[in-house]
């Protein structure tokens, strides 16, 4: 019996151009195909066919998996240089955040402006140029803001002096525009004469 491989191969070759082939030839064929095949011989064929199709596919995704393995190593470096960058920087930001503010420079409680003392209150807060002033009565927050200018204060309205406020006094600004800001409170009405400062 001859081999699969040459059936198949003289089969195509009479498709492809049957003139060539004479009826005694096409019959020795057919007789050939009649014959049972041996299913053993076919088996080893189909397995050794088998194992070299496997044996070129390993070796041609062999390289390609090799390249996707060193993408992946070299992905997995750049996110863990990644991941390592951002806890440095949320590490610094954390000690930058908690790190002890340096005390800040308390100016003297006390001056004396025009024979009046000048005393600041234990709930204001300094800035480098703005004073927080916090639950201040209108009076003491006056008293603050002429001795500052050097100037007197004159208290007309008892009850206006007694109001509390919070005020942002931003030591920058001129007098009048901070007895603007203050005037735009209901019931405060400041004004400034004779080198006094005063509450109305």
């Amino acid at each position: 019996m001859k081999t699969n491989d040459h059936n198949k191969r003289l089969f195509r070759s009479m498709q492809e151009e049957p003139d060539k082939f004479s009826d005694k030839e096409i019959e020795a064929m057919m007789d050939d195909l009649d014959q049972e095949a041996d299913v053993d011989e076919a088996w080893q064929q189909f397995e050794n066919e088998e194992s070299r199709v496997k044996d070129e596919e390993f070796a041609t995704a062999l390289p390609a998996t090799q390249f996707h393995t060193s993408l992946r190593k070299v992905a997995a470096s750049f996110v863990g240089l990644l991941m390592l960058s951002g806890i440095a920087i949320a590490a610094v930001h954390i000690v930058r955040h908690y790190q002890k503010p340096e005390a800040p420079q308390v100016a003297d409680t006390t001056a004396v402006a025009n024979s009046s003392s000048f005393t600041l209150h234990s709930s204001s807060k300094e800035t480098a140029e703005s004073v927080v002033l916090d639950n201040v009565t209108l009076d003491s927050i006056a008293r603050d803001i002429a001795a500052y200018h050097h100037l007197e204060t004159d208290l007309q309205n008892e009850q206006a002096g007694q109001l509390r406020f919070y005020f942002v006094w931003n030591q920058e600004e001129s007098l009048q525009e901070v007895i603007e800001k203050l005037n735009m409170f209901e019931q405060v009405n400041l004004a400034v004469e004779d080198h006094k400062l005063i509450v109305r």
